[in-house]
């Protein structure tokens, strides 16, 4: 595990009471950009929520977020005394710096960045979740080492990647970054791996192969379907749930059991194993 970049903040104590009320927290991760991790993180958040569970998204994109144009959120964070109140979309608690910049760009700084981190987490009021799924950031840098080092106690991870020998290669690293830190892989998806009025081929897929290397689960494919791009663009998550896309999401994680877990158990379970 990484060690803390300070040796005294409060906000770490802020965060860890905050922590307590979440059972699960889930980072999507992949290393390489534009592999569609942002897609899966918001559909799966909704997915999630449909099902009955309580259910958060955090972006922690800080120079290209995107969760909250997903969901089609406009209005900003509301403020009482227990801190920031992420807006709800789709049954979705949504908290996402372009809630706050508006379109405008951050700049900022590695240390920018692992501080605006830290104040999201500490002033987030999420409630009790069931899940807190995180969209994290291209590459391994400031803002997943500090998600690690803050989250990594009751983190598990997704790892996304596309059928490329360039997006294994990057992702690669990133799985070898997150079995060092002890973060658990829950399993490996492949993005984009076949075209949804085609369907898919029977060879064993690069993401499969992967998987396997590190002995790790492989969760499955999922298709590109355009229809999903184009509920995106309208900001429309009721149209993105009926799409190839989300369905065959909902079967992977379905038979992945990722729901499958007792609800009963303490707020302050570890990982699904």
């Amino acid at each position: 595990m990484y060690k803390s970049y300070t040796s005294l903040d409060f906000r770490e104590g802020m965060i860890k009471k905050r922590l307590e009320r979440i059972k699960k927290i889930i980072l999507i991760t992949s290393g390489k950009g534009g592999v569609g991790k942002s897609t899966v993180a918001a559909t799966m958040a909704a997915l999630t929520a449909k099902e009955g569970m309580s259910v958060g998204l955090l972006d922690t994109d800080v120079h290209g977020p995107s969760s909250a144009f997903i969901f089609g959120i406009r209005s900003l964070p509301k403020e009482d005394r227990h801190g920031l109140l992420p807006p709800i979309s789709n049954g979705v608690k949504v908290m996402s710096l372009d809630l706050f910049a508006t379109g405008k760009p951050i700049p900022v700084s590695g240390k920018g960045a692992r501080q605006i981190i830290k104040e999201l987490l500490a002033l987030t009021e999420w409630g009790n979740l069931d899940f807190l799924i995180v969209d994290t950031p291209p590459g391994t840098g400031d803002v997943l080492l500090t998600l690690i080092n803050v989250l990594g106690k009751k983190a598990f991870s997704i790892v996304v990647t596309l059928p490329t020998s360039l997006s294994i290669s990057v992702v690669r690293r990133t799985i070898e970054l997150l079995l060092t830190s002890q973060i658990p892989i829950f399993g490996v998806l492949e993005n984009m791996s076949y075209r949804a009025d085609v369907g898919k081929s029977h060879s064993q897929s690069r993401g499969e192969l992967l998987a396997l290397e590190f002995g790790v689960k492989f969760l499955g494919e999922l298709p590109i379907d355009y229809k999903a791009s184009e509920a995106i663009d309208a900001r429309d998550m009721p149209s993105l749930l009926k799409t190839d896309f989300a369905k065959t999401l909902l079967t992977l994680l379905e038979k992945s059991k990722l729901f499958n877990y007792n609800k009963t158990q303490k707020l302050n379970d570890g990982p699904i194993q």
